[in-house]
């Protein structure tokens, strides 16, 4: 019986990712409601709930974006300032940006300028602020959090906006460029010469 719930929630949840991936490759991300998902998906409101607490939820639990993630991680601020090609891109960089080269239909998608703001806020967090989280451990015991998190909602702000740029110029630039561009800023941000 285990086996046979499994199944259905691997299959519902398949369905409803099909359908999210659907929607965003034909019609956009304005076009993305759960009554929508749930109408391509074939499935009830119901169902979605069960699995889901909203839309962004399941965005964030698709296998892109969690394949994302796991390229994406924490910045270690020191690391990357101290990697010694000091003209080439530090390779976590480089290979989220390839990743979402590879997979940009979606990725351009989700950062359209016309995104719900909710979306935004969640994508922002996810592949900006998150990734500096380090700089906060790195700085708990110099009491500077309060300058920290000014830093932090710096660099990410920053990164989100390089990348949802990167998008709407229809990526003219190719992703190791940015990925360098990107490592440069990071490694001459001003909002750290104070600290590190």
């Amino acid at each position: 019986m285990e086996n046979s719930t499994d199944t259905r929630v691997i299959r519902s949840r398949t369905l409803m990712e099909n359908a999210l991936l659907s929607i965003l490759e034909k019609e956009g991300v304005k076009r993305l409601t759960v009554k929508n998902l749930c109408q391509v998906a074939g499935i009830n409101r119901g169902t979605f709930y069960l699995h889901y607490k909203d839309i962004f939820h399941l965005i964030e639990e698709t296998a892109l974006i969690q394949g994302l993630l796991s390229v994406f991680e924490p910045v270690r601020i020191q690391e990357l300032r101290n990697y010694p090609d000091h003209e080439g891109a530090y390779p976590p960089i480089a290979k989220a940006f390839q990743y979402m080269h590879k997979h940009a239909s979606f990725f351009k998608a989700l950062f359209h300028s016309e995104a719900p703001a909710e979306l935004k806020e969640r994508l922002q967090y996810l592949v900006g602020t998150r990734l500096y989280e380090n700089l906060r451990r790195d700085q708990a015991d110099k009491n500077e959090s309060l300058f920290t998190d000014y830093a932090i909602a710096y660099l990410g702000n920053a990164q989100f906006g390089m990348i949802q740029h990167w998008f709407k110029t229809d990526r003219a630039m190719p992703p190791e460029d940015i990925a360098r561009m990107l490592t440069a800023y990071i490694r001459h941000a001003p909002c750290l010469d104070h600290k590190v």
